[in-house]
C-alpha cells in the first residue's frame, strides 16, 4: 500500500473514530499491540469502547485508536451503554482497492452496505468500558450505539473503525497497525434533581405553612459540534395531596423559571416568549402536572448556554396529610428525546388544640368557642401580629367537643395563642404556648404528637351583689326583726302615757253649769 493511501486512510478513519466522540491524544500503554509492516491476519484483534459524558473539556481532539493512560482526565464514565458493530461489505483490507473504498465511505453511505450478523458489545461497566467479542474478522465496521446510558440525551453518532487501525505517518508509533483498538465515544448528558425549597424565615411564604415549593433543576447538555437543543421540558407530577395555587397569597411568588450559564450567570428568559407553563389539577384517576416547555426561541438560546442549568421552582399547596406524613412526587426532564425522572419527598403535619375546664383535678369538660391563632415566633405571638394563614384562614375555633384542627402545617416550631376564650371563661394562664409540629397527623395517645391543650377557669362572681341566704344571713334577719319589735313596743308605751296624761287634766277642770232660759 502506498504511503499516500495510508495517509489518506488514516486521516479518514481517524476522523470517523472521532465521530464516536474523540479523546485526548496520548501515547499507548506498553501492552498495546502495534506492529509495523503488512497486516498480519493471524494477529488477534479486539475492539474496546470507553464511554464518557461529553463535557466542555473533552471530545475536542481526535482519538488515535490506542488506549489512553488511566491518569488521563476523560470526564465522567457512563455505564449501561451497548454498541453494535456490523461489517461493511466489499471492503477487503488486505488489498489497496479495499482501503481505497474505505477511504471513500462515510458512516451514512456505509450504512447502506452492511453485511453479516452484527457483533454486540457488553454493556459499559462502571468505568465506562464495553468490549466486543474477539472473534471479529479483519474489516471495516459500522459502529452504532443501540442502548444509551442513563441521563444521556443524544446517542453517539455512528462511526467507522477498521480492524486493524493504522497509526499513520504522524502516529506514535508511526506507520504501524493497531490490533487492539480503543475508542472513546462521548454522550451528551443531563442531570435532573428535585428538592424542597424551605421558605425564608418569618417571610410571607413561611407564614403560609401549607405552601410547599419545589425546585426541579436540569443541566443543559453539552452537545457535539453542530448538535442543538431541539426539545427541553420539565414536568412536576403531584399526587392528590398537592394542588397548584391559582393565585398565591400576598407576598408569595408564583412558580418561576431561572436559566443560568455554565459560569452561573442568570439569563433573562421571559414567560411566553421563551417558555410556557401549563398546570393541570389532579383528578380521581390522574395526578396533577405543571409543565415547563421551552419555545423554539428558548431552545435556540439554550443551545448557546450548554453546560448551564434550568431551574423550575414550582409552588404547590398541601391539602391532605398521608398517614406517614410524607408527600412524594416526581419530576421528569425531557431533553432531546431523553426522559429522566427523579422524585422528591417532604414532610407535612397538622396541629390539634383542645380547650377544656377541670375543677381540682377532676374530669375534663370540653369547651366550644375558644378561638386560636398560630405564630412563627414568640414576639409575634406576644404582640398578636403576623399569624400564620392556612388556605386563607388565620383563626380556628373549637367546636362542642373542645377540639379544633389546624389542618396542614409544615413541621417546625410554632406558638399557639388563645385570642378569644369560651363565653364565661378566662383566658388561660399559660398563653401563648410553644409547640412542635412533626410529620404526620395528630395523636393524643402515646406517643403524643401535634397536640396542645388549654385549661380554663370560669370568670369570677365577686362583682355581682346577690341576696344572702342561710348562715349568717338568718342572724341578720333576726336582728332586724327584733329591732322592729322594740320600736313597736316603744311606740305603744308612748301612746299609753299620753292618754293617761290627758285623763288627769280632764278631772282637774270644773264643768260649766247648765242654765235654762
Amino acid at each position: 500500500m502506498s504511503r499516500s493511501i495510508t495517509r489518506r486512510v488514516t486521516a479518514a478513519i481517524g476522523a470517523l473514530v472521532l465521530a464516536a466522540g474523540a479523546a485526548f491524544v496520548a501515547t499507548a500503554p506498553a501492552q498495546a499491540v502495534t506492529q509495523p509492516g503488512n497486516i498480519n491476519p493471524d494477529q488477534p484483534r479486539s475492539l474496546t469502547v470507553h464511554k464518557f459524558a461529553l463535557g466542555p473539556n473533552n471530545g475536542q481532539i481526535a482519538g488515535t485508536g490506542q488506549e489512553l493512560p488511566s491518569t488521563t482526565n476523560l470526564g465522567t464514565p457512563l455505564s449501561g451503554a451497548v454498541f453494535t458493530a456490523t461489517q461493511v461489505a466489499g471492503v477487503d483490507l488486505t488489498t489497496p482497492e479495499g482501503w481505497a473504498i474505505a477511504n471513500s465511505l462515510s458512516p451514512q453511505s456505509a450504512s447502506t452496505r452492511l453485511t453479516g450478523t452484527p457483533f454486540t458489545s457488553t454493556p459499559s461497566a462502571a468505568n465506562g468500558t464495553a468490549t466486543f467479542p474477539t472473534t471479529m474478522p479483519l474489516g471495516l465496521f459500522y459502529v452504532q450505539e443501540t442502548v444509551l446510558p442513563a441521563d444521556a440525551t443524544n446517542p453517539t453518532a455512528p462511526f467507522l473503525v477498521s480492524l486493524p487501525l493504522p497509526t499513520g505517518p504522524s502516529g506514535a508509533p508511526a506507520n504501524q497497525w493497531i490490533y487492539d483498538v480503543h475508542v472513546y465515544p462521548k454522550n451528551a448528558v443531563t442531570e435532573t434533581t428535585k428538592t424542597r425549597i424551605p421558605a425564608p424565615a418569618n417571610s410571607a411564604e413561611a407564614r403560609n405553612p401549607d405552601l410547599i415549593r419545589w425546585s426541579i433543576a436540569a443541566s443543559i447538555p453539552t452537545l457535539a459540534a453542530g448538535d442543538a437543543v431541539t426539545a427541553f421540558s420539565l414536568t412536576d407530577t403531584v399526587p392528590s395531596a398537592l394542588v397548584f395555587p391559582a393565585t398565591p397569597p400576598a407576598g408569595v411568588s408564583p412558580s418561576t423559571v431561572t436559566v443560568t450559564s455554565a459560569a452561573g450567570v442568570a439569563q433573562n428568559f421571559a414567560l411566553g416568549a421563551d417558555y410556557t407553563i401549563t398546570n393541570t389539577a389532579a383528578t380521581a384517576t390522574a395526578d396533577g402536572t405543571s409543565v415547563l416547555t421551552f419555545t423554539a426561541a428558548g431552545l435556540n438560546r439554550l443551545t448557546s448556554l450548554q453546560g448551564g442549568v434550568v431551574s423550575f421552582n414550582v409552588l404547590t399547596r398541601a391539602v391532605s396529610i398521608p398517614p406517614n406524613g410524607l408527600i412524594t412526587n416526581t419530576a421528569t426532564a425531557s431533553i432531546n428525546g431523553l426522559t429522566d425522572t427523579v422524585s422528591g419527598t417532604t414532610p407535612i403535619g397538622q396541629l390539634t388544640v383542645l380547650a377544656y375546664e377541670s375543677n381540682n383535678g377532676g374530669a375534663r369538660t370540653p369547651l366550644g368557642g375558644a378561638v386560636y391563632q398560630v405564630y412563627l415566633n414568640q414576639n409575634d405571638a406576644n404582640n398578636q401580629q403576623n399569624p400564620i394563614t392556612i388556605n386563607g384562614s388565620t383563626n380556628w375555633t373549637t367546636d362542642a367537643t373542645g377540639f379544633v384542627a389546624i389542618p396542614i402545617i409544615t413541621p417546625g416550631n410554632y406558638y399557639v395563642r388563645e385570642i378569644t376564650p369560651p363565653a364565661g371563661f378566662n383566658l388561660p394562664q399559660s398563653n401563648p404556648v410553644q409547640t412542635v409540629v412533626v410529620a404526620g397527623p395528630t395523636s393524643t395517645a402515646p406517643p403524643v404528637q401535634n397536640y396542645v391543650e388549654f385549661n380554663h377557669t370560669q370568670v369570677s362572681a365577686a362583682n355581682f351583689l346577690l341576696p344572702f341566704t342561710g348562715g349568717d344571713g338568718g342572724v341578720w334577719f333576726g336582728i332586724g326583726g327584733g329591732a322592729l319589735l322594740a320600736i313597736a313596743l316603744g311606740a305603744a308605751v308612748i301612746v299609753s302615757r299620753r292618754r293617761a296624761e290627758a285623763g288627769a287634766v280632764a278631772e282637774q277642770t270644773p264643768v260649766a253649769a247648765t242654765t235654762s232660759a
